[in-house]
């Protein structure tokens, strides 16, 4: 008779720890999963953010003789927003001032077009969850009138301040920590 002497349950105490390095591993594995989701999802809102900032930069340089009426337009939407759902529904209202057939005739001015414009970027813009406005940059208001197209997501309003609290930048223009969106520069 072979004697084992006090080693009885050290298999079952082998198995436990196995298992406990297994699970830390399957957590660890999981965490790294969301952390990539979230990145990926970040990444797309970027891009989405982007596209929308070029398309309005492009149609900008097209119609210079109303640059300014772009930013009036684009500010009259976010006055006072709070969320995503009082912009898009603020868009949706100025949407009514116009009709299928505007700057479609020979008798539309450049102060019409840039309105049209504005508020078809702000509609793609809602379209995709996205909050879209322009302002002049921080410290370049008197140089070559640039001006910042900001977009934003989530709880993040397209603005710039010290003072708001989900605003995408500070007066300085830069980034606010924790901000979800995008400033573009246009000249």
């Amino acid at each position: 008779m072979i004697r084992l002497g006090h080693q009885y349950g050290v298999g079952l105490v082998e198995v436990l720890v196995a298992v406990l390095l297994l699970a830390v591993a399957v957590l660890g594995f999981s965490s790294l999963q969301l952390t990539a989701l979230k990145a990926t999802d970040e990444s797309l809102d970027r891009s989405r953010a982007m596209s929308i900032s070029k398309q309005l930069l492009e149609n900008m340089r097209l119609n210079s003789l109303a640059a300014e009426e772009f930013t009036k337009e684009l500010n009259k939407l976010n006055n006072s927003t709070k969320n995503i759902t009082e912009y898009c529904t603020k868009v949706e209202q100025a949407g009514s001032k116009f009709d299928k057939n505007s700057c479609k005739t020979v008798s539309c001015n450049p102060s019409e077009a840039a309105a049209l414009i504005a508020w078809k970027g702000a509609n793609l813009a809602c379209e995709q969850d996205i909050m879209l406005n322009m302002t002049a940059c921080p410290e370049m208001a008197n140089i070559n009138a640039r001006q910042c197209i900001i977009t934003s997501w989530g709880d993040t309003l397209p603005t710039l301040g010290d003072d708001i609290k989900n605003a995408c930048g500070n007066n300085n223009g830069t980034y606010k920590l924790g901000s979800s969106c995008l400033i573009m520069e246009a000249y």
